[in-house]
């Protein structure tokens, strides 16, 4: 009989209230709030986020505590209401400081609230940031692309307007935000900044087909915004960050479905140069890994042998799930290995075996000749 531990669902179930530190306040005070007691300072890899914490002590808060409220506080007055909808470029500027925090905070839990948040977002805007070809989703716009079509957009700002507003070349500024939107870009500040560039056309171009064609670039770059943080706090090896791997895991699967989980692992994965140097092949922690055991588990015949290629990773050897747990399975010496019989029951449900047999012989079998 198979087992039923493999088909409990283990998503969390969010539910967004109303936070003591935000009560009374709308999402653009929340965000007035954030940009006064957050700041960006630094730049490249000394990118920080500096919080003004004696402007929160008077608040009568502390740093971590006050700043989780405004996230939970901001995801919650986003969802607009009965008689109001989701603002779109509130939802943007949102995304923005939220992006920042998921990648910088150095409280893994409010790392946790803005990924969260994050994912709230694309449901409010109902964006499916893991739809289409997952390979191809993460692939960089080339930058002399983005270049090209930043200079229309340029153009189309500084251009001299009729009394009715209307672009002067409406084609082709609808050409450079489909241009500038189809990949994201390489970077996260790069993808930050377009969100913002793109929320401030939105809120000011006088042409209404001109604006409704900025509106759905912006929602483009907030999914691909929202992708990059996600995988960006998967890739790590951060033992103090592994909880936030935990919680972005859950997201990606939540917001794709079992497609991701061949996504996971191509994120996942050690370079070849990392394991020659000794990195294990995946996460070192186990928590992480039996979630990964967990996802590769659930999978039927149609996934369970499904790899994903990532953009410049294409000389890496790819992972299916299968090979993953079987591979998870003969890697383990310790006798009293917490990931052995786990991965052991998890390719017996994945493969559809009628009997569990704990003796991993047949794993190296089944590798070797892919027919047992």
């Amino acid at each position: 009989m198979r087992s039923a531990l493999l088909s409990v669902s283990l998503l969390p179930v969010f539910v967004w209230t109303s936070c003591a530190a935000t009560y009374g306040m709308g999402g653009l005070d929340i965000l007035r709030e954030f940009d006064e007691l957050v700041q960006l300072e630094g730049a490249g890899q000394d990118l920080r986020l500096v919080y003004d914490t004696e402007a929160i002590e008077a608040r009568g808060w502390n740093e971590g505590n006050y700043v989780r409220e405004l996230v939970d506080g901001l995801a919650y007055e986003l969802e607009g209401g009965w008689l109001s909808a989701p603002e779109l470029t509130t939802c943007s500027r949102a995304c923005s400081r939220l992006l920042w925090i998921a990648e910088l905070d150095e409280n893994a839990m409010t790392r946790i609230r803005a990924l969260d948040a994050l994912a709230a977002i694309t449901g409010i805007l109902a964006l499916q940031p893991f739809a289409g070809d997952l390979a191809a989703s993460t692939a960089p716009l080339a930058p002399a692309e983005a270049a090209k079509a930043r200079e229309v957009l340029r153009a189309a700002a500084d251009a001299e307007r009729g009394a009715d507003g209307a672009l002067p070349a409406p084609q082709a500024f609808k050409a450079a935000l489909e241009t500038l939107t189809s990949q994201p870009l390489p970077a996260h500040a790069q993808r930050v900044a377009l969100i913002g560039d793109l929320t401030l056309v939105a809120d000011t171009e006088p042409d209404p087909l001109g604006r409704a064609w900025a509106e759905q670039a912006l929602r483009e770059a907030i999914s691909h915004g929202v992708r990059g943080s996600l995988l960006n706090a998967v890739e790590g090896r951060s033992r103090r960050l592994a909880v936030v791997r935990l919680a972005s895991m859950e997201q990606i699967r939540r917001l794709g479905g079992p497609r991701t989980v061949p996504l996971l692992l191509a994120a996942m994965a050690a370079s070849p140069a990392e394991q020659q140097a000794g990195a294990p092949a995946f996460d070192p922690d186990t928590l992480v890994m039996l979630r990964l055991i967990h996802y590769c588990g659930q999978l039927g015949p149609e996934l369970r042998g499904s790899v994903v290629r990532l953009p410049g990773r294409q000389d890496w050897e790819a992972t299916s799930p299968v090979e993953f747990l079987a591979r998870t399975i003969l890697s383990q010496k310790d006798y009293y290995s917490q990931l052995r019989t786990p991965a052991i029951v998890a390719l017996t449900w994945c493969l559809g075996r009628d009997e569990l047999d704990p003796d991993p012989a047949w794993v190296r079998a089944w590798l070797d000749g892919r027919d047992v």
